[in-house]
């Protein structure tokens, strides 16, 4: 009887504990199960930010692209034409020419360049004494080709004056200055003294 109820008891508890340990098992399974909707969200979720990042980086990148056009043969021919017009702007050449029949009047260069508003007041200066003052005024352009050696000397300077081929001012011509460079050049038979101080560029920067 003590023997059976032993084993009755034994075997309760070993039931117990088998059952004890299956409840376990189940809650553990249970608590597994009940978790998996939120892992999977969060798994979900943390593919969607990766996603979104990948694309704004994306986006991003695109949005930073610098596309370069390219030179089409339109744009060099453009660029030639403008060449070709610029070598044809030159400004060389007579401005006015005047005679005199008792002796041939002054002859004045004008070294200038295109739009140079300082030699366009000179010029000013100039044609408004030339009727009393006769005189004949031309243009050198020293950004032409062939006239390098006066674009070293005088690219600083213009406007720069020269009376019977010889230095005489720059930058600025009054009337009364113009009116006593003529008279000079008029009463000495077409000699006129060089004046100092002619600008040379080319040599100061050497």
């Amino acid at each position: 009887m003590i023997f059976s109820t032993m084993v009755s008891n034994t075997t309760t508890r070993g039931s117990r504990r088998a059952l004890m340990s299956s409840h376990h098992h189940l809650l553990l399974l249970s608590g597994v199960a009940s978790l998996m909707p939120a892992v999977t969200n969060a798994f979900i979720a943390t593919n969607q930010h990766h996603s979104n990042n990948n694309h704004q980086l994306t986006t991003l990148i695109h949005r930073r692209t610098v596309y370069l056009p390219k030179r089409n043969s339109f744009q060099l021919h453009s660029s030639s034409s403008s060449d070709e017009d610029q070598s044809t702007n030159s400004v060389t050449g007579p401005i006015y020419e005047m005679t005199n029949d008792n002796a041939t009047p002054p002859k004045i260069k004008l070294f200038t360049k295109e739009g140079c508003t300082l030699c366009d007041k000179v010029k000013d200066i100039l044609s408004e004494i030339r009727t009393d003052y006769p005189h004949s005024l031309y243009a050198v352009d020293i950004t032409d080709d062939d006239k390098q050696v006066w674009f070293d000397k005088y690219k600083y300077d213009i406007p720069v004056l020269h009376m019977e081929d010889v230095y005489w001012t720059k930058h600025r011509l009054t009337k009364e200055e113009a009116i006593q460079g003529i008279e000079e050049a008029v009463g000495g038979g077409g000699e006129f003294e060089e004046r100092k101080g002619e600008p040379d560029a080319g040599r100061l920067e050497h």
